[in-house]
């Protein structure tokens, strides 16, 4: 069954984030909260992956199949643009430190508290801005590596113990290590009760598919229970204005915000199809179609902004004006390139993939932004 909606929920996600960047400048819409796009595709790569490992479980070829499609997914255009990073950065003379690059290769940025220190020391700014939104690929790559054994040898028993203790300890470290820069916010420790959250909608959603009578008696609490959390989220938010460097924020604000998400998340699942507003505008063509894209959007879109900002500020314009053309020359642009490399690149991989690679089991075919 697809599930057009999640399309649309990538394609907000990726739309956040780019408004967080693009936007900054015009306060008045909330672009400083766009980071929880992020977090959206956390709860997503939860639900997506745990969905795949479950029914591939019995598998004799499970760590293969499972491996090599998410390397085929994964790596190709990442791989490019950490390629052209470091091209721009040897061509500059500013090329970085080995272990700076080793980072980015193998995944392992987000292991550490913030981001890595010599980032902002020894690569030029477009650089910086491409490899410093890399951080999540990490979180998410890092997940990926471990729940796949957890999955297939762990007992139900031991699964929930894990999901449990991945919910309870990230908020605690978030809490421990928290300084006003909320350097925690970009490590895998400190995130990783996201993707455990969407890791829970997954089992329950297959859990409502054994007895989706029994379950649809269920839905009005679920809808309540995202409408009390969501209220509750948006209440703390305001009340402490929404600020990362806040501690308690940075704990029980996202929280709330994560939960929110999954609930949202599995809202969107068990409604599917309906005809609702906020169902069909989630259906929207070009929203699906951003979603479709939005691997790449993420990936390019903030050297880029820096690329157009730099261009349209040597055209001498008023400031408010520069910053509107340097928001949509920058948008432009993003979704050119984003568009080029789906059609270029992605879909070719991914067709290449169904074909050498299949895996023996109906895989969902809702993807998140970085699966």
């Amino acid at each position: 069954m697809r599930f057009k909606e999640l399309d649309g929920l990538r394609g907000i996600a990726v739309l956040a984030v780019m408004v967080q960047h693009y936007l900054s400048w015009l306060p008045a819409t909330g672009a400083r909260h766009g980071w929880l796009g992020v977090d959206l595709f956390f709860v997503l790569s939860g639900f997506l992956i745990t969905s795949i490992l479950v029914k591939m479980r019995g598998q004799e070829n499970y760590f293969p199949v499972f491996y090599g499609r998410r390397a085929l997914r994964i790596f190709p255009v990442y791989f490019l643009m950490l390629a052209i990073y470091l091209a721009v950065s040897l061509l500059s003379g500013v090329p970085g430190t080995l272990s700076l690059w080793a980072q980015y290769v193998f995944f392992y940025t987000s292991l550490f508290v913030g981001q890595p220190p010599e980032l902002k020391l020894v690569v030029i700014a477009p650089v910086q801005l491409g490899l410093g939104v890399l951080w999540s690929l990490s979180v998410e790559e890092l997940y990926y590596s471990f729940w796949a054994p957890i999955v297939r040898y762990t007992t139900q028993k031991v699964f929930a113990l894990i999901l449990l203790a991945m919910i309870v300890a990230a908020p605690i470290l978030r809490f421990w290590l928290h300084t006003p820069d909320y350097p925690e916010f970009y490590t895998f420790y400190c995130r990783m009760d996201a993707l455990a959250y969407g890791s829970i909608v997954a089992l329950l959603m297959h859990a409502r598919q054994q007895d989706i009578v029994k379950w649809q008696r269920l839905d009005r609490r679920f809808d309540l229970a995202g409408i009390v959390v969501g209220v509750a989220a948006l209440a703390l938010w305001v009340l402490l204005r929404g600020e990362q460097s806040n501690r308690l924020f940075a704990t029980l604000g996202l929280v709330l915000a994560d939960v929110g998400l999954a609930l949202l998340v599995f809202a969107v699942l068990r409604k599917s199809g309906a005809s609702s507003w906020w169902m069909r505008a989630l259906r929207v063509r070009w929203l699906r179609s951003v979603g479709m894209v939005s691997f790449s959007l993420y990936l390019v879109h903030y050297p880029v902004l820096y690329i157009a900002t730099r261009w349209v500020g040597a055209w001498e314009l008023s400031r408010h004006s520069e910053a509107v053309t340097q928001t949509l020359v920058a948008a432009a642009l993003s979704f050119c390139i984003a568009y080029a490399l789906w059609y270029a690149m992605e879909s070719r991989i991914l067709n290449w993939k169904d074909r050498h690679v299949p895996s023996n089991h109906a895989e969902p075919v809702f993807v998140s932004a970085r699966s």
